[in-house]
């Protein structure tokens, strides 16, 4: 009776132990495809991320360009009207310096 307890139990493990298997592998292959499918929509995330901080930043160094362009030009007119300005100033205080040179030297002599 043992020998054929030990018998059908070995004739089962034969039969029953590949189908086990099958059963692991194919579990397996689900958890694979799963896991190959997560990593696709993760780089996929990624990507898009990427796209849109790209997007960002393209945005904003337009933003940082338009409004240097605009501060230049705003800076460039105040310049040259103070330049104008001072250029005047200058020339009026060498002609006044002019003039009472000359006076002093008419006075001297």
């Amino acid at each position: 009776m043992t020998k054929t307890i030990v018998l059908s139990l070995a004739i089962a493990a034969l039969f029953v132990a590949p189908s086990l298997g099958m059963a692991g592998q194919w579990d397996r292959s689900d958890w694979q495809r799963e896991r190959a499918e997560f990593r696709r929509e993760m780089r996929e995330r990624t990507r898009e991320r990427t796209r849109d901080r790209a997007e960002i930043r393209r945005e904003m160094q337009r933003l940082r360009e338009n409004l240097r362009s605009r501060v230049r030009d705003r800076v460039y007119v105040e310049r040259y009207h103070d330049r104008h300005e001072y250029r005047d100033a200058v020339r009026e205080a060498m002609r006044e310096m002019r003039q009472a040179l000359r006076d002093a030297f008419r006075d001297w002599r």
